[in-house]
């Protein structure tokens, strides 16, 4: 492997390893307490469930002569990424936001836009000729919970607020949620196709992503109090 391929590979590695190991301390530090909304423990877990994966990828980057095909715990810790933010969306937080009126009907036909666009992003993983099939299946795995966790993240990134404030305040988290979403997506296609530039550039917007979305969940939550 050449010098500038290790280099990118290895801040594809750390970048987004740092960043959500930072995200689920700082979770852990911030949300873990009496009081705190669920939906902040829920994206700090999805944290938790980066991070463990990254740390699997880096010890198998660091170990294995081969690469692996099919699932690993790698796959598993962004399967639970997703779950984790669509944890955080979905239920009860979604019932206080959508009240299931007709004035909201156009908000959700709207926010279809965003399962589409990340169902869409598969298809270069998909159609992958050097792709190994249990990989373009475990990939599939990823994807599903992606594609419900962006919807949710975009429908209540344009829902209107109602005079409702707790609304207007969990937008900046939904927003960066729904562009962390599609980062992550693209993450691992940059991944399957090991191009240097899309590798580092991905990983480093998924990391800025992660920090982000965190504090402006804080904020967002403080916000409900005013």
């Amino acid at each position: 492997m050449e010098e500038m391929d290790l280099i990118c590979m290895w801040i594809a590695e750390l970048v987004p390893l740092s960043a959500t190991l930072f995200s689920f301390i700082y979770g852990l530090n911030k949300f873990f307490k009496k009081g705190k909304p669920l939906f902040l423990q829920s994206i700090t877990m999805a944290m938790g469930c980066h991070a463990l994966g990254s740390i699997y990828h880096l010890c198998q980057t660091l170990t294995a002569e081969i690469v692996v095909e099919g699932f690993t715990p790698a796959y598993l810790g962004r399967i639970g990424f997703f779950l984790f933010l669509i944890a955080a969306s979905y239920g009860q937080m979604d019932r206080i936001v959508d009240d299931g009126s007709k004035k909201i009907r156009p908000t959700r036909y709207i926010a279809l836009i965003a399962p589409v666009c990340a169902a869409l992003l598969y298809l270069p993983n998909g159609l992958m000729e050097d792709l190994a099939i249990e990989t373009k299946i475990t990939v599939i795995l990823v994807w599903l919970p992606a594609i419900v966790s962006v919807y949710y993240n975009l429908k209540h990134s344009i829902i209107p607020d109602l005079d409702f404030g707790f609304i207007k305040a969990i937008k900046p988290y939904n927003i960066l949620a729904t562009a962390l979403g599609f980062a992550e997506l693209l993450c691992l296609t940059a991944w399957d196709y090991l191009y240097n530039a899309p590798l580092v550039i991905t990983s480093i917007i998924f990391a800025i992503l992660c920090v982000g979305m965190m504090f402006a969940a804080k904020k967002g939550a403080e916000q409900w109090k005013i």
